[in-house]
């Protein structure tokens, strides 16, 4: 998939690559993996689902979340591989539109 999420910490905040994603985990690529055990929030978009790293190798790791995602939510990334342009249009137009209103960074 490759699409850009994030793992919330207690302090920080760590971007991340979306490598795979199934209902009950992930697989995601980050320049330093968090280590087996650690929690988090997984997030993309609107989704926020707590997490847990079952292993981690190289710079990957999988995460368990704490509750399987819902089947509207798995759509939703089914969509965006499908339809990866459109995706990609849509989050430009959506920080384009946050920028002129004074939102984000």
């Amino acid at each position: 998939m490759d699409i850009t999420a994030a793992l919330v910490l207690t302090h920080e905040t760590r971007s991340c690559l979306l490598v795979n994603v199934a209902s009950h985990g992930a697989r995601v690529r980050m320049r330093e993996p968090l280590a087996k055990g650690r929690t988090a929030i997984f997030t993309f978009h609107e989704l926020r689902i707590y997490c847990s790293v079952v292993w981690s190798r190289g710079q990957e790791c999988g995460l368990r979340f704490e509750k399987e995602i819902e089947p509207e939510d798995m759509q939703g990334f089914l969509w965006i591989t499908q339809n990866r342009r459109h995706y990609e249009r849509l989050c430009q137009e959506s920080r384009a539109a946050d920028w002129s209103a004074g939102i984000g960074d």
